[in-house]
């Protein structure tokens, strides 16, 4: 559990770190002399781009549920922290740690799954015919919310559910020769 928690703990070190490193972005010295040159180009050309609405909703979908995913994920560093972990019951804690930490998984995977949207359609995307990094690191989040989605299901549900509570599986042949000797 003490690894379990220090790899979250890392993990929202880099999540940190990739939210200032995306605000710096746009001041940047690069960026701003692209902007820059494209604008000028179109002014020597006389030409406009016309507003794309898909790219719009794109991007703002990519932003407000990468921003979701960080502040729920603050969330569940919040609690894991010792003075904050003590002060919840059991069945708190339980709760933000597993329903919001799937909650966690799914938004920052959506996040990278608007990132990619139809990037990986486009050849150029595919340098020395290797998939992209965010194509990479979706493969083990998209497996662990497939096989909680299985888990959900409610015959396998179901099933847990009686196990967590106590219930063990009986041989129905036993019970039947328990029953001649009593």
């Amino acid at each position: 559990m003490l690894c379990r928690k220090q790899l979250g703990l890392l993990a929202l070190g880099f999540a940190f770190l990739h939210v200032l490193y995306t605000l710096i972005i746009p001041i940047r010295y690069y960026v701003r002399f692209r902007i820059g040159a494209s604008t000028i180009s179109q002014i020597k050309e006389n030409k406009t781009n016309e507003f794309d609405n898909t790219s719009a909703w794109r991007s703002d979908s990519y932003y407000s549920v990468g921003i979701l995913g960080f502040a729920v994920y603050l969330l569940l560093g919040i609690t894991s922290l010792p003075s904050v972990s003590n002060a919840l019951s059991w069945r708190e804690f339980s709760f933000v740690q597993s329903k919001l930490g799937y909650l966690t998984v799914f938004l920052c995977t959506l996040h990278t799954y608007l990132y990619g949207w139809n990037r990986f359609l486009k050849s150029y995307a595919y340098k020395w015919y290797t998939p992209p990094g965010y194509m990479l690191s979706l493969v083990l989040p998209s497996v662990v919310l497939v096989l909680k989605l299985l888990l959900m299901l409610p015959c396998v549900d179901r099933t847990l559910t009686r196990i967590r509570q106590g219930w063990e599986r009986t041989d129905p042949e036993d019970d039947s020769k328990k029953s001649l000797l009593t």
